[in-house]
């Protein structure tokens, strides 16, 4: 059975004796925050996705390009995904990058996913941290288009 409404899970557990599908739907949660494109090429910045109010960890991530990007050898943007602490805003170390440099993701499609790597045993984050997006720009930098980050991750 196929867990749709609130009620398929109160009642799921007396059907089957199975409890995970009503772990999952408890534990696991999907967030999406849209991005506005840049107004100029060289523009760099923070996103705060995500703001913790129990511990955690990122189960997956990626983002979707409104409009296709072409990718640059010299000019380019790096995406860095990683937890940043509550009280100051100040965003750590990655999880992981995604760059629209030639040798990294290379060309955007519209529409088309671009997936951060995650290491769920490792990309954890405290109640105390959030998860942002900090953006920045090599060269003249790239005008990234308007996109949709969307996060997976579950409480623990």
């Amino acid at each position: 059975m196929a867990i749709q409404t609130s009620t398929d899970l109160l009642t799921h557990y007396a059907h089957t004796q199975s409890e995970t599908d009503v772990d999952y739907a408890l534990r696991y949660h999907w967030t999406r925050v849209e991005r506005a494109a840049d107004a100029a090429a060289a523009d760099a910045s923070v996103h705060y996705l995500l703001t913790g109010i129990k511990a955690g960890r990122l189960a997956a991530a990626r983002l979707l390009p409104a409009a296709a990007l072409v990718a640059h050898a010299a000019n380019y943007a790096t995406l860095a995904l990683g937890p940043y602490t509550l009280a100051t805003g100040v965003v750590g170390g990655a999880y992981d990058t995604l760059t629209t440099e030639v040798i990294g993701t290379g060309d955007w499609v519209a529409g088309v996913a671009e997936s951060f790597v995650i290491a769920s045993a490792t990309d954890v984050f405290a109640a105390t941290q959030g998860i942002a997006l900090k953006v920045t720009k090599a060269g003249t930098g790239v005008v990234l288009p308007r996109m949709t980050i969307e996060l997976e991750y579950s409480i623990d």
